[in-house]
This record gives C-alpha cells, structure tokens and sequence, in this order.
C-alpha cells in the first residue's frame, strides 16, 4: 500500500529557497503566537472529518471513504502532490510546499484494498500570491472539500475491518502555520449479504464520488502487507432458474460476456417489443421478391446496419455522456415515448391503406410497400429503438456489467454486440428469403395481411402514446389498454372474416382463421389483465425502504415502468398469479414499486447501487437488510422461495 509523501521531503534544489521561505514564516508565526504549538498548528483552521459509505458491507463489495477539510475563511491548504501536477490551465504549483497526503491502512491487511493512488481529489481554488518569484496564480483547496478514497472489501473478509486514516495538510494564509497529521478511524461490519449506508447525517457527504475509479484498479492487486490477493465479485447471470456465475478474473470473462450479449441480442427479436416488428420485415422482402437475390440480401444489410448503429450509439452514450446511465433512459423522457407511438402510427395508416391520407414521403419509404435501402436503415433504427424497453435474459448481465465498470471501450464493446446479436436474424432472413416469398406480393390477400398487420401496429402506437401520457401524470390512466385492446380484436376478426370471403383452400382458411381468432382472445384478455391489480404496491423511496426494514418485514422492489411491456409480462403472469400473490399478499412483506416511467432520480440511484442499467428487475431483501434475491428473468418458485428465505423459513 502506497501513500503519497510531502514534497518537501524531496525538494529539489531549485525549489529549495522557495521552501525556505516558507519554512521561516511558519516559524515567524510561531514566534507571533509566542511559541504557543496549539496556536501555530494548522488544526486550528481546518477541521477534518472522515466516514465510510457503507456501516455494513458485504465480501466483495466497493466503497469510498470520504475525508472532509472544513477549512476556516480567507485561509487554504495545498493541494496533493499528484494534482499539483495536474492543475487546470492558468494554476501553478509550488513544489516547495507541503501538500495534502491522506493515507490509510486496513486492519486485518487481508480483509481490504484501499487504493490511495486513485484518490478523488476535489477540484482546486486559485490564489494570487508571490513566494519569491512574482506573483502567480496557485492552484490551493478552500471553504468545505472532500477527497475520496476508494476502498474494495475482498472476499474473504469477514468481522470488523478497522481503518486508520493519517490526513497530512498545511493551512496558509498571509503565513503558514505548522503542517498538521490528523489521524482518525473508522470501522466497516463485513456481512455475508449485508449492506447499510451511513447514516443520513453523512450520505451527503459521497454525493460527488465517481465510481469510475473502480474500473481503473485491478481487483487482483495485492492487498496489504500480507501479499494475499483479492478476488473480484462474481457476476451471477441469471436465466428462469438456470442462475450461473462467472469469474471476473478468468482469462475467458470478457468474451464470455461478449457471447452473452450476442445471445442476448439475438433473443431480444422474441421479446414483446420487438416481435410484431419481424413479420412486417418479412412482408417487405415478399414485396421485393422480384428483385435479384442481391438486392434481398442488401435490404437486410441495411436493416441490420441500422440496427447495430442504433446499439452502438448507445454504447456511445452510456460511456461518455454525464446522467445518460441506463439504455431505456430515452423511455423515461414522455415527448420521446409520444413520438415514437406517433411515429408507429403513421406507419401504420401507410401500411394499412384504410385511410386517404397525404402522408410525408419519408413515412412511404420505410413501409413495407415502398422497401428501399434507406428505408431499410431507418426501419432497423426503429427497431432497435423499440427493443430498448425490453430486456432480453443473458443481455441484461452484460449490459449491467459493461456500464458499471465505466470502461468507455468496454461499454461500446458490449453494445455492439448486443447489436450484432439483434441485427443477425435480419441477415439470415434476407440471405434465405424462401419464406418470405411464399407470402402474397400481390392481390386480395396481400393487402389482406398488410392491413391486419397495420392495425396491430396501430394498437402497438396507443401502448406507446399512453405510456408517455401517464409519464406526465401522477396517476396513470388506463383507457389506452381498452383502446389497445379493440384495435387488436378488430385486426383478429378482420383476419376471419377476409380469410372466410377470399380463401379458397380449406387448409389456409383453418391456418388463418385460427390465427384471426387467437389475436382477438389475446387483445380481448389484455384491458382486464392490464387494469385489474391483484396486488398491493406502496411507492418506492428509500425511506419506505428503511421503514420496512426496521419494522422487521420483507421488502419486495419491482422496477418497471408503463413502457416496458416486459415489466407487464412478469408481473402479471408471475407475481399476481395464484401461488406467487398469496405469498406476497402476507403481512409481513412489503411490496415496493420502483415506476421509472417519468424521470425517477430516486428509482434510478437505486437501479445504478444495484449495478442494473435495465428493467425488469425484482430484488427481495430480507428484514436486516440484506439483499436475498435480485433477478432479471425469474420464475414462480424463485420468488416464492427468496420470500420464504427472506423470512428465515
């Protein structure tokens, strides 16, 4: 373990007058102060307080410790050395000061890395003042600051770890006084599934840490005196039951995941938001049938170039743009969800001819019946933009684990991938277009199939347009699921009752009849599902949290929101069915919703402590605080099971 020594330690020669100098007015002082150390010592104008993020904390879980200066008006302290070498444009350093160091050792030496090389420091003040070589501007801490020291608990840490925090600074103002050591300790509970941040108090204090850090520090560094190594926190990947983990020290981790969210991708074609979208691809290369097969394939190129761009710009922002920190983030904005539903909706009128309208040109260049290359790339876009409310099994570890280890080339690494994943199906689709061309390009039937595909789409733009609605309100409505609901049995019965008039053979009219009268059960089912809750939800804040914890009952958190139809599918196909609400609905569990529909600051630091970046998500903590079950792909008994774990059954 290092720590960073004062300069003045190791000056060099021509900084050595400078030091002088200063070394006689801190003596001048103490002479002024008639010798009295208490009067001439720089503790006198700075306070310092030290705290840990987390009270209690789990084997292998990151924390900082924060070391607050409360530094007295009209008076500084330098700043590290590290920063003194690093200050913004217009500041200098001088080198012949003593400069702030903070160290800190862990007790026992296995039990935690800190990492005082990657120390957060605050930014620095500027200071006019002449030492000797005419005035400079120097770059000082003032007023109220706090430095960050990053700490990893391994694990096989248990018990209490200590830490002694040593805080070496130099107060100057008109003079300097005496440099200054504070020392103070702190203690952290290390807790198999334990975890309590500091008390409300001090959680102000960690609000400026940047967790970036942790991707910088490799978790295999040695750890205190002792040489014994550190091993990172395995990544549970979870999968209906299948759970697995992976060793992030293993050479083969990073394309492990890369598979992950390959796969992923690939799934995400299957997931509620996306699936009515690939029979609309299919219809447009039937339409482009006559072409050259080269021309199919170069549709389905431009698709998946969309697609994939789509992916990689949002690995793009994950990584680089300040708040942007989860991929459905887009969602939690209501003009953005309006305007895709807006946006579905005119696609659907062009598509399904019901209407005389004058639609803008650009609408008629990316519906089926226009297929173009340019078209092609916007339709991916789309499509892609469509799947980010959904979270597909296997995507949602990787994407997780890509964006909290704030590694830019790692983020866009792991979304385009997720990219390539998605935008694959549409590359077979187009190199084996057999299936598409069994499809009618032409004729009653034809248009038959345009247009019950453009009610669909239409049903699919009130889902969008109602979801951003309710992102404005404190209530949501639920008219737009009854809406939904009638637009999708009328493209049902529409399928039977054309299929009844223009089929000839018996074999389509059993084929399409049945799917006709399947989309009208499935749209007729969903406004009662929808609208009916079988289940109590109180509104998630950390206080509701705390309040749970401390009246000794289970805490069950849910993160959803209007637009992820995924969030719906669970909920109501898991948590309010027979066997999973009974449980649910007993006192001693407290069902808490975390809505990120609109923007959720408190939602979204939440999502961000748990190291998620998508929904749906379901996390069940237990009485004490510790987090029993957190899933993004669950089944019935595991929450049932996590509940009765949570209770000690």
């Amino acid at each position: 373990m290092t720590h960073e020594q004062p300069v003045a330690l190791r000056c060099p020669a021509r900084s050595y007058l400078r030091w002088l100098l200063v070394q006689l007015a801190v003596l001048a002082s103490f002479a002024m102060n008639h010798g009295a150390s208490a009067q001439g010592s720089s503790a006198t104008k700075v306070s310092v307080r030290s705290a840990a993020a987390l009270l209690t904390a789990s084997p292998g879980d990151r924390l900082p410790i924060a070391v607050e200066l409360d530094i007295a008006p009209d008076w500084h302290v330098w700043t590290s050395e590290a920063q003194s070498r690093a200050l913004p444009a217009g500041m200098t350093a001088f080198d012949g000061a003593i400069f702030t160091a903070i160290e800190v050792k862990a007790s026992p030496a296995t039990a935690a890395m800190v990492s005082v090389a990657d120390i957060q420091w605050p930014a620095p003040h500027a200071v006019k003042g002449d030492l000797g070589e005419g005035p400079q501007t120097f770059g000082v801490y003032e007023g109220k600051v706090i430095a960050f020291v990053p700490v990893i608990i391994s694990q096989s840490a248990s018990g209490t770890v200590e830490f002694t925090l040593s805080i070496e600074f130099q107060a100057c103002s008109s003079t300097c006084l005496g440099p200054t050591t504070v020392e103070q300790k702190l203690k952290v509970e290390v807790v198999s599934g334990g975890r309590i941040t500091a008390g409300a108090g001090e959680t102000p204090l960690f609000a400026g840490f940047d967790s970036t850090v942790f991707g910088r520090i490799k978790e295999a560094a040695a750890m205190g005196s002792g040489g014994v190594r550190g091993t990172s926190k395995p990544i549970k990947v979870p999968l209906f039951g299948w759970d697995f983990e992976l060793d992030p020290e293993s050479g083969m981790f990073f394309p492990v995941m890369l598979l992950l969210a390959f796969v992923g991708g690939i799934i995400l074609n299957f997931t509620p938001c996306v699936l009515p979208v690939i029979p609309l691809k299919i219809i447009g290369l039937a339409n482009a049938g006559a072409g050259s097969r080269v021309r199919i394939f170069m549709l389905g190129v431009a698709m998946s170039v969309g697609v994939v761009g789509f992916w990689l710009a949002l690995g793009i922002l994950l990584s680089s743009a300040k708040g942007f920190e989860q991929s459905n983030q887009l969602f939690q904005y209501p003009a953005f969800t309006i305007g895709v539903g807006i946006f579905i909706a005119l696609m659907a009128i062009g598509m399904a001819g019901f209407f005389s309208v004058g639609l803008p040109q650009w609408v008629y260049a990316i519906e089926p019946k226009h297929e173009s290359i340019g078209g092609s790339v916007i339709f991916g876009v789309m499509t892609a933009v469509l799947s980010t409310p959904c979270t597909a099994p296997l995507m949602g570890a990787a994407a997780g684990w890509a964006v909290t280890t704030k590694n830019p080339s790692t983020i866009i690494a792991v979304f385009f991938t997720i990219g390539l994943g998605m935008g694959v199906p549409y590359l077979v689709l187009s190199a084996f277009p057999q299936m598409a061309r069994k499809l009618p390009r032409g004729g009653p039937a034809s248009d038959v199939l345009k247009q019950v595909m453009g009610l669909l789409l239409l049903a699919a733009a009130m889902y969008f347009i109602g979801a951003g609605i309710n992102g404005l309100r404190e209530e949501p409505l639920k008219i737009h699921w009854w809406l939904i609901g009638v637009t999708g049995a009328a493209a049902g019965l529409w399928m039977v009752v054309r299929t009844l008039q223009i089929a000839k053979m018996a074999s389509t009219k059993v084929l399409f009849v049945t799917t006709g009268l399947f989309i009208t059960a499935i749209s007729v089912a969903i406004p009662p599902v929808l609208t009916f809750e079988r289940l109590t939800w109180h509104k998630y804040t950390p206080a509701a949290l705390v309040d749970a914890q401390k009246a000794g009952k289970v805490a069950v958190l849910d993160f959803t929101a209007e637009w992820c139809i995924n969030c719906k599918t669970y909920e109501k196909t898991i948590l309010e069915s027979d066997e999973v609400s009974v449980v649910l609905n007993e006192p001693g569990v407290v069902l808490l919703k975390i809505d990120i529909t609109g923007k959720n600051e408190a939602g979204a630091a939440k999502l961000a402590e748990l190291n998620y970046v998508t929904i749906p998500l379901l996390v069940v903590y237990a009485p004490n605080g510790t987090e029993v079950f957190k899933s993004e792909a669950y089944t019935r008994q595991q929450v049932i099971d996590a509940v009765r774990k949570a209770q000690g059954k």
